[in-house]
């Protein structure tokens, strides 16, 4: 069986609303077990793009950071499970989680800090990590699709990436 199909994109942010809209790009692109990993430093906009997300799925609930409960839920036209792993000492604790169950029941997962649990994610997913920027709210995203699901979401995010700022090509 051939790997799945890898692409990378650089994306610049330089606000705050950018990177809400990059992640509403994604999260209306979002279907059932599609899988987003966002990695960086803390306050890099890893929730800001979550809370993106969490309107592309047109759910009503104000976007928070999970990192006291671990797991936050967001329902609109789909459930997105929105997991910050930043507090887990290893990928033995991630078990706990159920995450496996959030995408047995048809739900699409946001987690934050993958790297935490490296291996315990489908090879399929959108990674995506944040860096800062020049200035103090611009960010630098490289994000990196494996699979077809994922290219569909990098495709989402490209196409507004393109409208509003600057892109960089495949890495």
């Amino acid at each position: 069986m051939a790997d799945p199909v890898t692409r990378t994109l650089t994306v610049s942010s330089t606000s705050e609303a950018q990177t809400v809209a990059l992640g509403r790009a994604v999260g209306t692109a979002l279907s059932a077990r599609d899988v987003v990993l966002l990695s960086g430093e803390l306050g890099a906009g890893k929730t800001r793009f979550v809370e993106g997300m969490t309107r592309g799925i047109e759910a009503d609930a104000e976007t928070r950071s999970p990192t006291f409960v671990l797991v936050n839920e967001y329902v609109g036209r789909l459930m997105l499970a929105h997991c910050d792993l930043y507090r887990l000492s290893g990928p033995e604790e991630i078990g706990e989680l159920g995450l496996d169950d959030y995408l047995a029941r048809d739900a699409a997962l946001a987690v934050e800090w993958p790297e935490r649990a490296r291996g315990e994610f489908p090879v399929e997913a959108l990674e995506l990590l944040f860096d800062f920027g020049e200035g103090p709210d611009d960010r630098v995203l490289i994000a990196t699709a494996v699979g077809d699901t994922a290219l569909r979401l990098l495709s989402a995010l490209e196409k507004v990436a393109s409208a509003t700022q600057v892109i960089g090509g495949d890495r």
